[in-house]
């Protein structure tokens, strides 16, 4: 890795520390922003797909720029109302801005229009840093945002549903391996803002981001068994470990008052998504089998 790609690493690598560390909301935009240009440069990484890979950094660099400056603006006039101590419609309003901005950075429904367009044309690692830790800083600002806003909740946990449903939806149309991944984000995305509503946040997520880990490790070894064994874990079926952070959100959930119906979409989602893992499971497996994997898959 040359020095400059180091630096950029190092970029992405801090920015969400330091939006997560700092408690001016200012300091927090300049966090995500630091992040994302040191990611831009990232997303190139490797030549296979060079000429797809300029369409999708362009994507999202324009999708990620006009998010940032909803978010900005959001945050700004609201947070500057309660330092002043009101709160009136503009609140509102710029909180529905926020929230938005985020949803759309994340890539929840309806905002996951842009994240299989991206994902097809990158390499693994870039892979794993826009679908993985390139969501802590905007997760760490809903969950505040949550937090000091119980209006939001129910329109949290109707996104976060479709997002699950929908994502998997999107999964069980697609052939190729990174599109899979893509449309499991948004359906993993979908748990986690449920999750940021009742708590359980930070360890669906890390379980989320630690089986994402091994899958994306093991494809890079081409190792098929241990990567079919990956995509089974990612999926959350017992006794893989995602499993537990799927039940602690539904248990955190349940203990709070969740109203069923919200839980009715996610449950849902989780059940169709197990198709499109499935067939991956199997594919990855015959081809440990049989020692070759299909070129239109990657």
């Amino acid at each position: 890795m040359s020095s400059a790609n180091l630096l950029f690493l190092l970029m992405v690598f801090f920015g969400p520390l330091v939006t997560i560390s700092s408690s001016n909301w200012l300091i927090c935009w300049i966090g995500i922003e630091l992040g994302f240009i040191g990611l831009i440069p990232l997303l190139f990484f490797g030549g296979t797909y060079y000429s797809l890979n300029k369409e999708c950094v362009l994507k999202y660099f324009c999708v990620q720029a006009f998010s940032s400056a909803l978010l900005f603006l959001g945050g700004l006039v609201m947070y500057e109302c309660y330092s002043e101590g009101s709160f009136d419609e503009d609140v509102l309003l710029f909180g529905f801005l926020m929230f938005c901005s985020l949803v759309l950075k994340l890539g929840g429904y309806p905002g996951h229009f842009w994240v299989l367009g991206v994902v097809s044309g990158l390499e693994w690692m870039p892979l794993l840093l826009l679908l993985a830790w390139q969501k802590v800083a905007p997760f760490s600002i809903m969950v505040n945002l949550l937090e000091n806003n119980s209006w939001l909740h129910s329109l949290a946990l109707l996104v976060g549903g479709f997002s699950s449903l929908v994502g998997s939806l999107i999964g069980l149309n697609q052939t190729n391996f990174r599109a899979v991944l893509g449309a499991s984000s948004i359906s993993h995305t979908g748990w986690a803002l449920i999750g940021s509503v009742y708590g359980s946040f930070w360890l669906y997520f890390g379980l989320y981001c630690f089986s994402f880990l091994t899958l994306i490790l093991f494809l890079g070894l081409n190792n098929y068994f241990m990567s079919s064994l990956s995509v089974l874990s990612l999926s959350g079926l017992p006794p893989f470990i995602l499993f537990i952070g799927k039940w602690k959100v539904l248990l955190a959930a349940i203990s709070s008052g969740c109203h069923f119906l919200f839980l009715v979409l996610p449950l849902l989602g989780a059940f169709i998504s197990l198709f499109f893992y499935l067939k991956f499971l199997y594919s990855f497996y015959l081809s440990d089998e049989f020692g070759k994997l299909s070129s239109s898959m990657y």
